[in-house]
């Protein structure tokens, strides 16, 4: 699988959040499992791993609102 051939996030990248504005809220995060069903958590902005437990504390200044906040869950229904 393709993610699984992605690095680490470089060190520097990531910096501590304490508001709304983390990873896990990201357009870009994501989550995948490798071959041995370990969930990998994933930037796809950068493309790569980010430590476990850090995409709940950290964001980079490339942090994207994620879509379903700003147009709604299904825009296309109303």
């Amino acid at each position: 699988m393709e993610h699984e051939a992605w690095g680490d996030l470089p060190d520097g990248v990531l910096r501590s959040s304490r508001s709304g504005q983390a990873c896990i809220t990201c357009q870009g995060f994501g989550y995948e499992t490798d071959a041995h069903c370990h969930t990998l958590l994933v930037c796809h902005l950068h493309r790569a791993h980010i430590p476990q437990g850090q995409h709940l504390v950290s964001r980079c200044p490339q942090w994207l609102p994620r879509l379903e906040t700003r147009i709604g869950w299904a825009p296309e229904a109303a």
